[in-house]
């Protein structure tokens, strides 16, 4: 189409192609809404109904991760990356799944290591570090008791550190 000698017809050309173009990123966005609806939903990338969001939780999250036991008994978050390269989540499933593979002790033996070249700060003062699967309640872990409702022990390693 040739709109050099009318402007308005022009302008209406682009405001149409702008139209379309904005009701078709509109459908194509809530489009897996209708996941919602389904019995068996299913989740697609990049087009996604965002399950992690939408989803029923439960009253409890269980999650596989290492403790540190301080001698006076008190424990003491070890950080996902002495465990692991690479971000939270992604580490979190490599130590699940090396507890599912019975392999907890040398994972336990490997973090234990790498604990007692710690010098400084609450890791310094670790003796015993553990594999474990805790439980936990949702609403009191938000609002700040991180305990456990329940917790299984998969693996228990001393820390040797040569002072």
């Amino acid at each position: 189409m040739n709109f050099t000698g009318d402007p308005r017809a022009r302008q209406r050309a682009e405001r149409g192609f702008a139209i379309g173009l904005s009701a078709l990123l509109l459908c194509a966005t809530l489009w897996p809404l209708r996941e919602n609806w389904r019995e068996n939903p299913r989740d697609s990338f990049p087009l996604s109904y965002f399950p992690m969001f939408s989803d029923k939780r439960g009253e409890t999250y269980e999650v596989t991760h290492l403790v540190g036991v301080a001698g006076n008994g008190e424990r003491r978050k070890i950080r996902h990356t002495y465990a692991g390269t690479g971000g939270f989540n992604q580490v979190r499933r490599q130590i699940r799944k090396t507890v599912r593979r019975g392999r907890a002790a040398e994972l336990c033996r490997s973090v234990a290591d790498r604990v007692a070249r710690v010098r400084r700060g609450e890791l310094a003062e670790v003796a015993e570090v553990r594999v474990v699967t805790g439980e936990y309640g949702l609403n009191s872990f938000f609002a700040g008791n991180q305990k456990p409702v329940a917790e299984e022990i998969h693996a228990v390693c001393n820390v040797e550190r040569n002072r």
